[in-house]
């Protein structure tokens, strides 16, 4: 009987101390950074914001774990149920440690899923379109162009002015973003265009019937680079608000994209409907033409280059004073040992963003993309 008075004697210590040391724990946990909503999300994404410490600044802090933390930084998840999980088990083991995943960051996943959702799918090339498929590196280059406080005014204003073709490259692993870290600063009246063009583009892509799940991304990444109001105290934001320029611009040019990718397939699809008409030969034009390009993770993967089809007859419509006089001499009836050819004369480079962990570089590769057709 004594045996057993002892024995639930020492049970009911044994559960009384852990309860204090719990509770001990738990007291000294409240001194640890409160949690709390990020800007700029909301729903589903309030289960990861909820689970992030809140950094004793307001500028963008670092993305990656601390150097106590358990988790390297190629294993620092994109996803946002992974990235909740991940901030959870490093707050359990370290809760002291309040380096968190940047805006930027967070932006750049999103945007990548939203090209991936938004894009054509890509099929599963044939052994032979995979061998003939050409490389993006393999072609003509300028030299590349830096995108961050280095930037040129007419770098700037020529990404936010512009359409130019693009395509995005992202790393091979998108962990690798988590240290990248661009700030662009825009002079007033260039960042004002830059707002315009932002919001007609947002327009544009929700006039479409492109599905909610579209119209959600597209909501998300609008917040996550939201830019400050005008007339805003710069000085109390310079920081955040040069990463919002950054991110902004490159909201502009994906959106650019995709609605450039939706009205090449309302044009092929057109072209294909007109095949079914009665067969007409058709004068020198401009026709679309996607070919396919080989980089990692490249978005758009297929590009519009564009083509020239068509006959080069009397009377010609298109043509240089040559072409003019090639063309009335075969009209004459005298032997030649080449007709006139509808071919490209005119060509928009192909602008090339590339996001690596370091930074942004911006290729642009010369006279890709077709824009005007002549006989020649």
């Amino acid at each position: 009987m004594l045996f057993h008075a002892r024995f639930w004697l020492m049970l009911l210590l044994t559960l009384a101390t852990g309860s204090y040391g719990a509770s001990v724990g738990h007291k000294e946990q409240d001194n640890s950074p409160r949690v709390t909503q990020l800007s700029g999300w909301n729903g589903d994404e309030q289960k990861v914001a909820d689970m992030v410490p809140v950094p004793h600044s307001a500028s963008e802090q670092p993305i990656g774990p601390s150097a106590h933390s358990t988790h390297s930084t190629e294993d620092m998840p994109c996803d946002e149920e992974q990235l909740a999980h991940s901030r959870v088990m490093d707050d359990f083991l370290n809760p002291l440690d309040e380096k968190l995943p940047s805006r930027t960051y967070l932006f750049l996943c999103e945007l990548h899923k939203f090209l991936s959702d938004v894009l054509p799918q890509k099929e599963g090339p044939t052994s032979q379109e995979g061998a003939n498929t050409v490389s993006l590196d393999a072609l003509q280059s300028l030299p590349p162009l830096s995108l961050g406080v280095s930037s040129t005014e007419s770098l700037l204003s020529g990404l936010v002015n512009s359409s130019t073709p693009t395509v995005f490259v992202f790393p091979e692993r998108q962990q690798g973003l988590q240290t990248h870290r661009v700030e662009v600063t825009l002079d007033s009246s260039l960042l004002s265009v830059l707002r315009m063009r932002l919001d007609e583009a947002i327009a544009q892509v929700k006039q479409q019937e492109a599905g909610q799940n579209v119209i959600d991304r597209l909501q998300k990444l609008s917040k996550l680079s939201a830019l400050s109001p005008e007339g805003e105290d710069d000085e109390a934001v310079a920081k955040e608000h040069k990463w919002a320029q950054y991110r902004s611009v490159l909201l502009l040019k994906a959106l650019q994209v995709v609605l450039s990718t939706w009205e090449v397939e309302r044009a092929q699809r057109a072209a294909r409907a007109d095949e079914d008409g009665p067969s007409v030969p058709s004068q020198c034009r401009l026709q679309s033409l996607s070919v396919s390009l080989r980089k990692f993770f490249l978005e758009p993967s297929k590009v519009n280059i564009n083509n020239c089809e068509g006959e080069c007859g009397f009377p010609l419509t298109s043509g240089n004073n040559h072409a003019i006089l090639l063309n009335s001499h075969i009209q004459s009836g005298q032997p030649v040992n080449r007709s006139l050819c509808c071919v490209p004369v005119e060509f928009d480079d192909l602008c090339v963003i590339e996001l690596e962990s370091e930074g942004t570089n911006i290729f642009f590769k010369t006279n890709v993309v077709a824009t005007k057709c002549e006989c020649r």
